[in-house]
């Protein structure tokens, strides 16, 4: 097989049909990020459909706290099993356990049982976050370099839409329906998944097995031993950058050849204790901002109702003559508010159809989802007006995830090319603050702080799965991915049941009393955040990186805090950095690497140690005798000797030597020419 060029293929990459496996693995995600919002999008629905139990909160909870406890323990193996046997089984695998939860989840509602419930949730949280890692995997394998983050970023869009639609979608299916029609939808959707994954693995297959026959052809191998290796952790990445939330975002992996593995020592649990210490700051951060962003999420349908679109009435508002229904001769008294958010005030007694009566007739008896309630005189206004309540809910609520579905990857992007990692980690919980004080003290609309919701969340996210990488070793990066996505869960797990707890003990209000919990939450994700950019700058500022560096520089410089020569030091691009000069030759055609950089007060002098000083003399020769056009493309610079270009890696660039005539001149000239081109690091 070969490329749409022509050319043979000796890697998925080089495929056409890469595309066709993206749009697959982005479909396949829709119905794993569809359900697991399900409970939030129905949360009034299926409290009216249970009959109101007096432990509801707790019961919900748990439907979160299920789904997130086996995940703590889970990430440690994922990318094992990934590894072990295989993508393709494991996509299958863990598509059909979130099938399967589902299903049991929505059989569990059919017949009102709470165990039979709190089991789907169980199943489909043993299949939702690993089939994350496998999905990742997958793309990890079709895609390589910039096309690797562009697909991890169109998959994690495409991903938060299913929780979009299912906050627009579920609540009319429920009411225009059912509310079981609006599970066994989600589950239906979990099929497709399942349809796309039985699709992909053909093409897959097909696709390594042409690989692995070209690669013998050229090689004159049986077989090309090829595997993938690589760690991937949820929701949110999904993604080489992810969120986590089932959010995943964080994602790494590789082709290699066995050999290439075998180079690689291999990574072991005793590692945990050589991790460093600021990567247990950013598990700290990660813990206590998505402990104060996700269980919220899963309430704010029913937070917004209370505070906003469905409020209780004044003391004083009733009926005129509350022994009938409401009508034209029996209007509301004049304390009740004109506004269509409020609850109309109910009469002292209900008769249904059924020939049930109520009385006296209190709003935890009303489920909406029976006919019996909306057709009822005493009843019907009080479930039109929550059903559009739940709708303008739904909208407002999607604000978060449309945000996070659109931004995340020119963000993501963004702060790869300059940094401001550790500053963003500080600032968004600092929104979050903000955001949940004026929910839970203010009366101002809601749709301003969910804004500033979804852009917290997505500045964040954004930031801590990338993060993750730059301070570990490379070989311990699975373990980490593992251990702040198990840090994440147990956090989601827990504060669930104490958001419930808390809501209880406050008479079944949410505000203030647990808007001040995510507040206390976002408050400390501050406290450790500032802490994060303390020891950032004190430790290499590996997360904030150089631009954030260069611009305190020059702020204490303008101070007189510093001399110009501290500041050029200063600006020097550091070990990794992606602005660090780095020299790299072809085949052997300059046995010399950049060996140190000694700063001057007018830049950087590179040295050529080693065996390669007739290499460095017979450059420097050159660029005196004739011009070479060096240029940087992250800043339009042009150099015009070895060591301008050399200096030019205080800027954004990285020199790389090239011999592309290399064989022509082998036996007369072999001097390399070089360029200033920006680093993908």
């Amino acid at each position: 097989m070969k490329s749409g060029s022509g050319k043979m293929i000796r890697d998925k990459s080089e495929s056409v049909w890469r595309w066709a496996i993206l749009v697959l693995g982005c479909l396949m995600m829709v119905g794993s990020y569809y359900c697991f919002d399900i409970p939030a999008a129905l949360k009034t629905q299926i409290d009216d459909y249970m009959g109101d139990p007096s432990d509801y909160e707790i019961s919900f909870g748990l439907l979160y706290t299920l789904y997130s406890a086996p995940n703590v323990i889970l990430p440690f193996f994922g990318g094992y099993l990934v590894d072990r046997i295989g993508v393709r089984m494991c996509l299958l695998l863990f598509s059909s356990l979130i099938t399967l939860g589902q299903v049991i989840f929505s059989i569990g509602l059919s017949i009102k049982s709470w165990p039979v419930m709190f089991l789907g949730r169980l199943i489909f949280g043993f299949g939702g976050e690993s089939f994350t890692v496998a999905n990742s995997a997958l793309l990890a394998q079709w895609f390589k370099g910039k096309e690797l983050a562009f697909a991890f970023g169109v998959n994690l869009s495409i991903s938060k839409l299913g929780s979009v639609v299912n906050n627009l979608v579920s609540p009319v299916l429920a009411d225009d329906v059912s509310i079981v029609f609006a599970l066994w939808f989600g589950a239906i959707l979990c099929g497709f998944c399942v349809g796309c994954v039985l699709v992909a693995m053909p093409l897959d297959l097909a696709l390594e097995n042409t690989v692995r026959a070209n690669l013998a052809a050229l090689h004159g191998e049986e077989h090309a031993d090829t595997k993938v290796i690589g760690h991937a952790t949820t929701n949110e990445l999904h993604a080489a950058v992810g969120d986590g939330d089932g959010d995943g975002y964080g994602a790494r992996a590789a082709v290699a050849t066995t050999a290439d593995v075998d180079d690689e020592p291999e990574a072991s649990l005793r590692d945990v204790f050589q991790l460093k210490y600021i990567f247990w700051i950013l598990v700290v951060s990660c813990m206590v901002v998505y402990g104060c962003v996700l269980p919220f999420n899963n309430i704010s349908s029913s937070l917004l109702l209370e505070r906003d679109y469905f409020k209780a009435p004044p003391a004083a508002c009733a009926i005129q003559n509350p022994l009938y229904c409401e009508g034209p001769n029996n209007p509301y008294t004049a304390a009740c508010p004109s506004s269509e958010w409020y609850q109309p005030p109910l009469p002292l007694n209900a008769t249904l159809s059924t020939g049930e009566t109520f009385s006296p007739l209190a709003t935890s008896d009303i489920d909406c989802s029976k006919s019996e309630w909306t057709d009822n005189c005493a009843t019907s206004l009080y479930c039109s007006r929550q059903s559009s309540a739940e709708s303008k809910a739904s909208v407002i609520m999607s604000i978060p995830y449309i945000i996070s579905a659109c931004l995340s990857p020119p963000l993501g992007y963004t702060i790869d090319l300059y940094g401001f990692r550790a500053l963003i980690a500080a600032v968004a919980p600092a929104i979050l603050i903000v955001v949940h004080a004026l929910l839970g003290l203010t009366s101002v609309d809601p749709v301003g702080p969910l804004v500033g919701q979804g852009l917290a969340y997505t500045g964040f996210v954004s930031v801590l799965w990338p993060a993750v990488p730059l301070v570990v070793k490379e070989r311990e990066t699975g373990l980490a991915f593992g251990i702040v996505t198990s840090g994440q869960n147990l956090a989601t797990a827990i504060i669930p049941l104490i958001s419930a707890a808390i809501y209880t003990d406050a008479g079944d209000q949410y505000c203030p009393s647990v808007e001040m919990l995510f507040v206390g939450l976002a408050a400390v994700g501050f406290v450790v955040g500032v802490y994060l950019n303390v020891y950032d700058w004190g430790h290499g500022h590996h997360l904030n990186g150089r631009w954030w560096r260069v611009g305190c520089a020059y702020a204490m410089l303008q101070m007189g805090v510093i001399t110009k020569l501290e500041y050029l030091k200063m600006a020097q691009p550091l070990e990794g950095e992606p602005g660090a000069l780095a020299l790299e030759t072809d085949e052997g055609a300059a046995d010399g690497l950049l060996e140190s950089d000694k700063a001057e007060a007018g830049g950087v002098d590179a040295a050529i140690g080693g065996d390669s000083d007739p290499y460095r003399d017979r450059i420097r020769s050159r660029s005196r005798s004739r011009s070479h056009s060096v240029s940087n493309r992250s800043h339009g610079g042009s150099f015009t000797s070895y060591e301008e270009a050399m200096r030019g890696g205080a800027f954004r660039g990285r020199a790389e030597l090239t011999t592309s005539e290399r064989d022509r001149t082998a036996s007369r000239d072999r001097t390399p020419s070089f360029t200033i081109r920006p680093s993908n690091k």
